[in-house]
């Protein structure tokens, strides 16, 4: 084969043809750049310097400058929502909606951004609207998991089973512990108007999804009580204590009243029993409450010492106080109970429950958390 000379120029021709692309590319670019008014450059840098009220100026500009900078607009009703100028947002958000030459995937996106402005107003009605309007779009998925979120704020408890349902259906997300959370707030409105078969319904459904529930076992305890069915309660209060014995606290005053006087030993090993497991301040609490009423003062002295060698509590230390100061009729009584009352102002703000999700403190319980409405993520304060 021989050798042609001109093939030594395709190495250079290749680099020409490369270099003359770069060239039109940036060109291209610089053109663009030129073209973005400075004011969206400013809006930019003060994002990077977390100067939000500036940025939010600056891309006010721009939008008021280039009425069809879509991305633009819709960056800025989200960045309004955000800083809590819910009513900017909507306004955006719906002059975008209201546009007949938007593109069909902007509209949508639009329609969701509209949708979480009226969510975040409170406006839940034509939240829940503009969400089932989504229906079909990419999206849906999103669209559900919000909607879901203002039925329960709406206490929809059958449309929220429903969307969670679709919510599984449409990315997998196992939704079975939330489903049945529903169902157990439908048993909780039956067991209020004292329809006991629709709680014993709705508690089924609820265990069909999840079978560990401490809410439907305590549910369930409570229904056998109001049916007089004592076995029924034996049984709801034993898987109660086998799947989340911390919950016994909640019921301690209907376990006392259950067993009676006849079985009040046995009341008070339950509480025991649940005290031990997962020891907290408030089982504590109901356990040495039900102990003076049924042991009496002197028992209950005795099971508290034991039970502060096991878990020291200062706030329970200072009930052990005031206990043992009536037996002291001299100035070591007096001393003793101004010892047990700094105790409690040095407690008093320790509350009973907190949130293992977000932290949120509460004295009462809560199955849905009310500072980032997580479900069963309420633990009750432990000793120490």
């Amino acid at each position: 084969m021989e050798f042609e000379a001109w093939w030594l120029l395709l190495p250079i021709a290749f680099f020409a043809l490369g270099w003359f692309a770069a060239r039109i590319d940036i060109r291209y670019v610089l053109r663009d750049a030129r073209a973005l008014p400075s004011a969206y450059f400013r809006g930019l840098n003060y994002l990077l310097r977390q100067e939000n009220d500036k940025a939010v100026e600056s891309f006010v500009d721009v939008s008021k400058r280039d009425p069809h900078a879509l991305d633009l607009q819709l960056a800025l009703g989200s960045l309004f929502r955000r800083q809590g100028r819910v009513s900017d947002a909507t306004a955006i958000h719906q002059s975008l909606v209201d546009r007949h030459d938007l593109p069909k995937e902007k509209r949508e996106l639009a329609l969701f951004e509209l949708a979480q402005d009226f969510h975040a107003s409170g406006m839940f009605d034509r939240a829940e609207t503009l969400y089932g309007q989504l229906k079909g779009t990419s999206y849906e998925a999103e669209a559900t998991t919000k909607l879901a979120s203002v039925l329960e704020q709406e206490k929809e408890w059958e449309k929220v089973i429903e969307a969670r349902e679709r919510i599984a259906s449409l990315n997998s997300l196992p939704q079975d512990r939330l489903i049945a959370q529903s169902h157990c707030e439908i048993a909780d409105v039956a067991l209020a108007k004292n329809d006991l078969d629709a709680v014993r319904k709705s508690l089924a459904s609820a265990e069909s999804h999840n079978r560990n529930s401490g809410r439907a076992k305590l549910l369930a305890f409570r229904a056998a009580l109001r049916g007089t069915a004592p076995a029924e309660a034996t049984a709801a209060l034993q898987e109660l204590m086998r799947v989340q014995p911390e919950l016994v606290a909640l019921v301690s005053d209907e376990i006392v009243a259950f067993f009676g006087p006849e079985q009040s030993a046995v009341a008070i090993e339950q509480l025991a029993a649940a005290q031990r497991v997962a020891p907290s301040s408030i089982g504590l609490s109901k356990l040495i409450d039900a102990s003076i009423k049924i042991e009496g003062r002197e028992k209950a002295l005795l099971r508290l010492r034991a039970e502060l060698q096991r878990n020291p509590s200062a706030r329970e230390t200072a009930r052990l106080l005031d206990l043992e100061s009536e037996n002291e009729s001299n100035s070591g009584g007096t001393t003793m109970k101004e010892v047990a009352e700094l105790l409690r102002r040095a407690t008093e703000k320790t509350p009973g429950y907190h949130c293992g999700h977000c932290g949120f403190h509460a004295p009462r319980y809560y199955w849905k958390c009310p500072g980032c409405n997580e479900w069963e993520s309420f633990r009750a304060t432990p000793l120490g």
